[in-house]
């Protein structure tokens, strides 16, 4: 979901047309273009640690003599971004500020196997105020906002195809800013606000958490939450592949045409890095589900279809190691990611939280809460189905 902005930074309102010319001229693969017009919105930033503004730049250009359109996107990342989840200046933290620039510039994301794509990178322009300007083309999407389960498929093939290559014997690459692996656990020691809502009794009788959780479920989720140790335990012994970490719809986009079939545009690759059998599907599948990516069905017709085709894309790549395996690793990720860090608990306490988080996730807290009353039931599931495939 994109959000327009009304305001714009100063820096970006100073773009002027010397600094886009060169941009336009690669977008659009001709060196005689000339910009007539062009304008700039401001889109919802969204969550991102490092994120600290998104932006359409957008116009029309004479190319042999035709007016041609041209749309980019102007993606500024900087260290303070975030109060609430600030960036790291270490490279090997998860929330490493520079990650993404770095991936671009590597031309890691280039050729990515799979069906995976990422936008084409037109320049990164390291600026004097310690932020990061990327500038990318745009990505489009023959859907809205919401996908149909057949596009989930095609998705899940396509993150199976991608996991699944270097599983079957592609080089992981090791560059020294990716993300490595058993970040989960990290995150989760990293939400300490998590952790004192958790043990505090006043949580579970606030309204909005009551019409989320039963009782029963809510004893489960504190048991999620306080004996996760086991699970992540297990979840780090599996095997490592390179995953984007944040594969969810918000972050991707389905071509349009008659070739975007089989096809993946894949958005902000801040965390990209090794990570463990499963961890990409169990994005798709619980952060999709949450934030109202998918056309409406229950949380069990969405978990059926990312799973099965995930596994279909990782047999596809050659991948032909034990089914059970890459269901511990979607289970007990997507349960444990997104079953025990429920961050719009700590926005249900006071008036500011929830304005905050509204405006980050673009959506009323009452609306993600009936869609949690729905999902967290299925992964607290998933994370006894999880817990019984320990021993298997």
């Amino acid at each position: 979901m994109i959000i327009e902005q009304t305001t714009l930074d100063p820096h970006v309102q100073a773009i002027d047309r010397m600094m886009l010319d060169g941009l336009v001229r690669d977008l659009l693969n001709s060196p005689a273009a000339v910009i007539v017009e062009w304008h700039v919105d401001a889109i919802n930033p969204g969550m991102g640690s490092a994120t600290g503004g998104m932006y359409r730049v957008a116009g029309s250009a004479l190319v042999d003599g035709r007016e041609a359109p041209w749309s980019m996107i102007l993606k500024v990342v900087g260290l303070a971004a975030s109060a609430f989840n600030p960036a790291s200046r270490e490279m090997d933290h998860p929330l490493y500020w520079e990650r993404e620039a770095l991936a671009y510039e590597s031309g890691l994301l280039e050729g990515l196997p799979g069906g995976l794509a990422a936008p084409r990178c037109l320049a990164v322009m390291r600026r004097r105020d310690e932020t990061l300007w990327l500038w990318m083309e745009e990505a489009r999407d023959r859907y809205g906002s919401r996908w149909p389960l057949e596009q989930y498929a095609d998705a899940a093939r396509c993150l199976g195809r991608f996991n699944g290559a270097y599983l079957a014997g592609q080089p992981l690459p090791a560059y020294p800013w990716l993300c490595i692996s058993g970040t989960l656990r990290g995150m989760l020691d990293h939400f300490a606000g998590v952790n004192a809502v958790m043990t505090d009794p006043r949580t579970w009788e606030l309204p909005l958490v009551r019409r989320a959780l039963s009782a029963a479920d809510t004893k489960r989720m504190r048991r999620l939450w306080f004996d996760r140790r086991p699970l992540l335990d297990a979840l780090e012994r599996l095997p490592r592949t390179l995953c984007h970490k944040d594969a969810w719809r918000q972050n991707m986009f389905a071509p349009p045409g008659a070739d975007g079939s089989g096809r993946l545009m894949m958005i902000d690759w801040a965390y990209v890095g090794h990570g463990e059998l499963g961890l990409d599907a169990g994005d798709l599948f619980a952060a999709s589900y949450s934030l109202f990516g998918v056309e409406p069905c229950d949380p069990h017709e969405l978990d059926q279809v990312v799973f099965a085709n995930y596994l279909k894309g990782l047999r596809q790549a050659g991948w032909h190691g034990d089914r059970r395996m890459a269901r511990f690793g979607y289970a007990a990720y997507a349960a444990l990611k997104y079953g025990s860090v429920n961050l719009w608990l700590l926005a249900a306490e006071n008036e500011s939280g929830r304005a905050n988080w509204e405006r980050m996730s673009g959506h009323p807290l009452e609306d993600i809460v009936e869609s949690e009353s729905r999902l967290l039931p299925y992964l607290l599931d998933l994370a006894d189905e999880a817990r019984e495939l320990i021993d298997a």
